[in-house]
């Protein structure tokens, strides 16, 4: 059964899924669905083009799928929000839809968006991510599966946050930050690998400690980059998780947060 509180406006064109609960001042748009067993509690508001998954909660104030703040957008333009199942989402959140044509907004599953974090227009958010309050992610960010953004970080319009990574709380982040790493400073700079972050992902013993070793390869030799790749490919031939540390390498378009000279006794201790 689907519950919506009489003070609540539900276009008659949004789908709502079955056991989905509608509170009291929520606004929910046409050509939008809701998947069952999803709570929104009060005060939501669901933009038009917008899809929210299964089993989510939905705090007070949150805004899904609003227009895009890209000052490039065009009046009347049809863009998406996408957001996956078994989500949290806390107080006055805000995830803005795409800018251009037919682009989209997508947030992945298992995902936690604390209070008053901010994802822009054509971010990509993977699955069982946290983004801690106050956290801004900028347009077009790309996070990877099981990262966490600590509180009040912003990621700089285009940036990648690889897999497992975390960006510490405050942190300005303008470059990539790989998989595994830990970021922290402003600007950020990756110090080392995410033990923990991995540990809890269920990565094993031996899967972290080559991750280390690649990372110390990588930027505790000085060794130029293209040299460093070269030889963690040899010595990891078939790892996927150092595959994934260097295919990040290698697509990144702002360059790479790398370490300070100041990091590299804790990286070699």
């Amino acid at each position: 059964m689907i519950q919506v509180d009489k003070h609540a406006v539900v276009d008659e064109n949004a789908q709502i899924g079955d056991n989905c609960v509608i509170g009291p001042f929520c606004t929910v748009a046409a050509n939008t669905s809701i998947g069952a067993n999803t709570r929104l509690r009060s005060h939501v508001v669901v933009e038009p083009h917008t899809s929210i998954g299964e089993q989510c909660d939905i705090f007070p104030f949150v805004t899904l799928g609003i227009q895009s703040q890209d000052l490039k957008h065009v009046a009347n333009t049809i863009t998406h929000t996408r957001i996956g199942n078994r989500n949290l989402i806390r107080e006055f959140v805000s995830v803005h839809s795409g800018t251009q044509a037919g682009s989209s907004t997508e947030i992945g599953d298992d995902c936690a968006l604390l209070a008053h974090a901010h994802v822009a227009h054509n971010c990509t958010v993977g699955d069982r991510v946290v983004i801690s309050h106050s956290a801004t992610l900028g347009g077009h960010v790309i996070i990877g599966d099981y990262a966490n953004i600590g509180g009040l970080s912003a990621i700089h319009q285009f940036c990648h946050v690889g897999r497992a990574a975390m960006v510490g709380g405050m942190c300005r982040v303008i470059q990539d930050v790989l998989p595994f790493t830990i970021a922290e400073g402003f600007p950020a700079h990756m110090r080392v690998i995410n033990k923990v972050g991995m540990e809890r992902a269920g990565y094993t013993t031996e899967e972290i400690a080559e991750v280390r070793r690649a990372f110390r390869i990588l930027f505790m030799r000085e060794l130029r980059l293209e040299t460093a790749v070269s030889e963690v490919r040899q010595e990891f031939p078939d790892s996927e998780n150092i595959k994934l540390m260097i295919e990040a390498i290698n697509a990144s378009q702002r360059g790479l947060a790398r370490p300070e000279s100041a990091t590299f006794e804790i990286n070699v201790s």
